[in-house]
């Protein structure tokens, strides 16, 4: 996909001189992916934390299985 995008001419600058011999197009795309992944991480933790906090306020297992959960099986 082609796009156009505006940056601050320092933050180019400084992009392009740290790409070295990558394309600027490539070192973008680089980039892009790593922060797309790194804030997919940052809501899954939160997710997890959000539905860890809901089960220890209100436990779904039903009080039966709470045994069977202590002991591993």
């Amino acid at each position: 996909m082609r796009t156009t995008i505006s940056l601050p001419d320092d933050l180019f600058s400084e992009a392009k001189r740290l790409a070295g011999d990558i394309s600027f197009s490539d070192f973008a795309a680089e980039a892009i992916r790593f922060r797309v992944l790194e804030i997919a991480r940052e809501q899954l933790g939160r997710a997890m934390e959000e539905g860890y906090r809901q089960e220890a306020e209100s436990p779904s297992l039903d009080p039966e299985w709470a045994i069977a959960e202590a002991d591993g099986l």
